[in-house]
């Protein structure tokens, strides 16, 4: 069991909850990402004993889409990372949703144990700049049983996930897990946790709740409350789409967007707008006397086919937020993304943006479960943001 000092030292407003559960984490914003063991050396009632753990440990997070609430990501591991068991944190915006995917998540019984491909995939993926809120608490929470094969990797990626700004924690189940890996892991002898088997773990089910409810520093000035959002904080917002691409419906749905969000109230201070957009192939025709032979008429046509969403990124990354294209110093800058299928390689493109500060999101017309590392997923949602999403 954990020392009592140190639950003291980490606990947190609790309020009865529905259901009689303890909400020990309330209005305390977190992005937390859990990395779960599902090797071959756990036992099938061990493995559903552990997502009933998650499950009750969960109840007493306030999960939610809203600016406080707690949003959780999930990824599984074996032998090598199971992303088809995956869900982010704008996967499910309630808490009924998250602890039901829990449920849903299968054993996969890897003959391997990768932790550390686990936690590599929650720090870059998941828990990743632009992806999370800013500002918020980052919390990576590993589960494990035994040690991995690749401990030197193991350490290394949990290393790389603090220098990211995630508090790790570990949990260590069992006998064959080695405490030098939980602290690796951890990083701090005081965020790991040990239970001697799987029934244990609703043992420490309210302390971990505890611990991992990590209080975000309060501003030492406050902003005037009746200002508009884009005068505290001006964002440049630019919109990426390619028609070619997307086809007539989604671009549909990627107009309206754009017009209902900058028709906001709350969008008229502060806020500056631009597209970065290519034509539909039916609008870039030739005449009959362009070409006189086959093939500068093929190229043509090739042309047509090009995937059209990385040049455009391309072309953001280079001078898109210069003071030439109307870019001002000191405002947030903000990428708005249109795409809707995996077909085109978007990741290096918006890591170029991110590593210019630039916050990207991506709307998916279609809700075709695109993910783009880097990027903060809105699909799912009405075509329309308020200034919040946006500072």
């Amino acid at each position: 069991s954990l020392d009592d000092e140190l639950i003291k030292q980490y606990r947190r407003d609790r309020v009865i909850g529905k259901d009689d559960y303890i909400l020990i984490c309330t209005h305390e914003p977190l992005e937390l990402g859990i990395v779960l063991d599902s090797s071959v050396s756990i036992r099938d009632p061990d493995f559903k004993a552990c997502k009933e753990f998650l499950q009750n440990y969960l109840q007493q997070f306030d999960i939610g889409s809203g600016p406080r609430s707690v949003r959780v990501s999930l990824i599984t591991y074996g032998r090598g990372t199971y992303k088809q068991d995956a869900f982010n944190l704008t996967t499910y915006s309630s808490k009924d949703d998250v602890i039901n995917a829990i449920g849903r998540v299968p054993h996969r019984k890897g003959d391997y144990t990768d932790t550390g491909l686990g936690i590599r995939y929650m720090d870059e993926v998941q828990l990743a700049d632009g992806v999370v809120r800013p500002g918020v608490v980052k919390v990576g929470l590993v589960i494990t049983d035994g040690e991995s094969q690749e401990p030197e990797k193991t350490r290394s990626a949990a290393q790389a996930a603090r220098a990211d700004g995630i508090v790790t924690f570990a949990v260590g189940v069992g006998k064959s897990v080695k405490d030098t890996e939980l602290q690796a892991i951890a990083g701090d002898s005081k965020r790991v946790v040990k239970v001697g088997n799987y029934d244990e773990l609703n043992t420490i089910t309210e302390s971990l709740a505890q611990m991992t409810c990590i209080k975000q520093e309060e501003p030492t000035t406050q902003l005037p409350a009746d200002q508009p959002c884009g005068a505290l904080h001006p964002s440049d917002i630019y919109f990426v789409f390619s028609p070619a691409s997307l086809g007539t419906e989604a671009t549909s749905w990627a107009t309206s967007f754009i017009s209902v969000t900058i028709g906001s109230s709350e969008m008229e201070v502060g806020f500056r707008y631009g597209v970065v957009s290519g034509s539909c192939p039916d609008d870039a025709g030739f005449d009959l006397d362009d070409y006189d032979n086959v093939n500068d008429i093929r190229r043509r046509l090739s042309s047509y086919t090009e995937r059209k969403v990385p040049s455009l990124l391309k072309r953001l990354s280079q001078d898109g937020y210069t003071r030439a294209r109307g870019a001002r110093d000191g405002a947030k800058r903000v990428a708005v993304l249109f795409a809707t299928n995996g077909k085109e390689r978007l990741d290096e493109h918006v890591r170029s943006l991110v590593a210019q500060n630039v916050t990207v999101y991506l709307a998916d017309p279609l809700n075709s479960g695109l993910v783009v590392a880097g990027a903060s997923t809105l699909s799912g949602r009405l075509p329309g943001y308020q200034a919040d999403d946006f500072i």
